[in-house]
């Protein structure tokens, strides 16, 4: 039965969650309001529609006609023998005499109204009260609480991979985490995988995606934005995704492919282990960008920002899409057009099955695609808005899959469900609404011809009056120390001017601003966050202290199994005292009858501030607990130094745009002892200084490159 037919179920599922159902306003959000309260009774949710995807039908088209979607597999063999030996990564010597070229990460801005800068300037941040310790403001415990963390990788990794034959050195480090089958592994910009037990030993040297999707041999290149699930059916299966271009490494890779706006160039490579050794071999999918000749901006979409899930039925995927050549604008002429939802039989792609069979698409390999572009929102359309009427500024974006840590959390109502969430600050002035997504029907992906699918169904969900959230990339402090890459900006090319400065200040870690990087789905719940500026309160001080914290949600989803709709379970501030906070995580533990879990949570995060180098840290929650249990945050892995790296510093004395690690990411492993794992970026090293310190590749004696000095760690923890 399709949620439709529900509807009149609906008030008394409202009673019952506790929630009020009203209709969606057509209004533009207000500016934040002064809120503390974790109170979910001001909670109200509408909903939003019910949808026949985009195109349900074979993956080898994804639409109506003279459409390639999907192509593959192709068989990339195990990396296990070459990752033992170290061959696959053969590092420059330390010190070396190679300069690397450096290379920032596109990250297209998503579009805001005209004016707001300066409307944005009226609002007032959400308020947490320090003096005295109210909800929402955290202690700062310097101990891991029992966390145990490890080095994982850091820009010489990267700048050194074998593939990476240009030498360059990336930023953001762009972080993925997955784990299962008794390993933990992680990946990174610019593209490669490190492989740990769940001990946390290292089990592989640095693996370049390059090779896991044997890009080599196309003549193609790794693009970053990775991703990493793991899926325990079918005997358990590793999922990797990420940008590649059809442009040769030795060229300039993505640079010179796809990020430069190359007509179809631009591609999400999948690659899925044929069985479930994270070393593969594996079978590799290739989705084209530009697989619709009638999208608007084909032949130069950009498929930014994936994120991935499974359900018990569908392996999910997530791109925002960007037109990149101005010349060929998006939908409604704007520059962008939207997320891209993706449902693929999962099934097919971890039994390895093709895309087509002898020249005709594979009537077992079914695909539903949600174009959410065409979606109104509460304030408009992709096409127009309701305050500016123009288009690209009311468009669904960053619309995540929540990721269940195993098949005991699969929601498997209404023949299949699977869902994702988002933020909805389209305007830059700060919001009090989330939105939450579902698929419905998705079993009817494993059918031959798709039979069925037409009972495959999207939905949304908004609920408004939720904690409020307000930061369009507003920058967190740093600890002051030893920069010596800012010390040498002039000679390292960085600084502008006439004459430009020689040496250039510390400079700040970026936030991107508040939408969410990492779903999870746990506990009949979806867990969310995202960061925000906090004004701390303390009675001594007579004004407040701004400082990027992060909030999150909490959706139940036993109502919308019974009536069809979501239910609203929690929310909390985090924010430690005098510090800053960037890019949250969350994870939560299953049942301990299910899977040894016993029902905590983290949230995880870098930490930074007046007192602290860019640092690893965490802390534990409920779905009820209105903030961090304590309150307060462990710090697991101290960074060392400040970040020093090449975009702290690229257009000074001009304004400059640091980058950070984008996301940070956290999973639950079942039968772990309650394990859950978390990654984050922090400064590994301490900056050596003088005569140490030089602009090559593996400066340092190692420890980081002349133009980048970023490092990960990789965590567990039992909340």
């Amino acid at each position: 039965m399709h949620r439709q037919s529900r509807f009149a179920l609906l008030s008394l599922a409202i009673a019952l969650v506790g929630v009020s159902l009203v209709a969606a306003s057509g209004a533009a959000a207000a500016p934040v309001k002064n809120t503390t309260s974790a109170s979910t009774s001001a909670v109200h949710t509408s909903i939003l529609g019910e949808y026949s995807p985009t195109f349900v039908g074979p993956a080898a088209t994804g639409c109506s006609s003279g459409c390639a979607l999907l192509t593959g597999p192709f068989l990339s063999p195990s990396t296990a023998s070459v990752s033992a030996s170290g061959s696959v990564v053969p590092n420059a010597p330390t010190n070396s005499v190679l300069f690397p070229e450096r290379r920032e990460m596109p990250e297209p801005q998503r579009p805001h109204g005209p004016g707001d800068a300066e409307a944005a300037k009226l609002v007032v941040p959400p308020t947490v009260s320090c003096e005295p310790l109210g909800a929402g403001c955290d202690l700062i415990d310097t101990s891991s609480g029992g966390a145990v963390g490890v080095k994982g990788l850091k820009a010489v990794d990267s700048a050194e991979q074998s593939t990476n034959v240009l030498g360059f050195d990336i930023e953001p480090a762009d972080q993925a985490l997955c784990a299962g089958n008794g390993y933990v592994v992680e990946a990174n910009n610019l593209g490669e995988i490190l492989v740990f037990n769940t001990a946390l030993q290292r089990q592989s040297a640095p693996i370049p995606l390059d090779t896991v999707m044997g890009l080599t041999g196309l003549g193609w290149s790794s693009g970053g934005d990775p991703s990493c699930v793991y899926d325990h059916d079918n005997g358990g299966h590793w999922f990797f995704t990420e940008i590649v271009s059809a442009s040769n490494e030795a060229d300039g890779g993505t640079f010179a492919g796809c990020f430069a706006a190359v007509a179809n160039t631009c591609y999400e490579g999948i690659a899925v282990t044929v069985g479930a050794d994270p070393f593969g071999p594996y079978n590799v999918y290739f989705l084209n960008a530009d697989y619709n000749p009638s999208e608007p901006g084909y032949p130069y979409l950009l498929n930014d920002f994936a994120k991935i899930a499974t359900s018990r039925d569908a392996f999910l995927i997530f791109y925002d899409e960007f037109p990149l050549n101005g010349s060929a604008p998006g939908l409604g002429g704007g520059f962008f057009n939207g997320a891209q939802e993706f449902a693929f039989s999962k099934a097919a792609l971890e039994l390895g099955l093709p895309v087509t069979e002898n020249g005709a698409p594979n009537l077992f390999f079914n695909v539903a695609i949600e174009n959410t572009g065409l979606l109104p929102t509460p304030d408009g359309t992709c096409f127009s808005d309701d305050v500016y009427h123009l288009a690209g500024i009311t468009c669904w974006y960053g619309v995540i899959p929540a990721h269940p840590p195993d098949s005991t959390q699969y929601d498997n109502s209404y023949g299949g469900s699977g869902f994702m969430i988002s933020s909805l600050d389209f305007y830059g002035l700060g919001d009090n609404r989330i939105a939450v997504f579902d698929w419905t029907g998705l079993q009817n992906l494993n059918r031959p011809m798709c039979f069925g699918c037409g009972s495959v169904q999207f939905g949304a969900q908004l609920f408004s009056g939720v904690l409020a959230y307000y930061g369009e990339g507003f920058l967190g402090e740093q600890k002051s120390g030893p920069i010596p890459l800012g010390d040498e900006c002039g000679a390292a090319g960085l600084s502008v001017g006439s004459p430009p400065p020689a040496s250039c200040p510390e400079q700040e870690i970026a936030t991107n601003g508040d939408f969410m990087t990492q779903a999870s789905q746990a506990q009949h719940q979806i867990w969310g966050a995202t960061t925000t500026e906090i004004n701390q309160m303390y009675a001594s001080e007579a004004n407040p202290e701004p400082h990027q914290g992060a909030v999150y949600w909490v959706i139940g989803t036993d109502s919308f199994d019974k009536y069809g709709v979501l239910s609203f379970t929690g929310q909390g501030y985090v924010s430690p005292k005098h510090q800053d906070l960037e890019f949250p995580g969350m994870a939560a533990e299953g049942n301990y009858n299910q899977d040894g879990g016993n029902g905590g949570a983290i949230m995880t995060f870098t930490l930074s501030g007046n007192g602290f180098y860019p640092s690893t840290a965490y802390g534990r929650l409920s779905s009820s607990s209105n903030g961090l249990l304590g309150p307060v945050v462990n710090v697991v892995d101290p960074g060392q130094s400040p970040q020093d790296g090449f975009t702290e510093y690229s257009g000074l004395p001009g304004g400059t745009r640091p980058r950070w690690g984008d996301y940070s990411n956290a999973i639950f492993l079942p039968w772990s002892g309650g394990k859950i794992f978390f990654a984050t970026n922090y400064i590994q090293f301490q900056n050596c200084v003088g005569a140490a310190f030089t602009l090559a590749l593996g400066t340092c004696d190692g420890t980081r490159d002349g133009y980048a000095n970023w490092g990960t760690s990789v965590n567990f923890v039992v909340p």
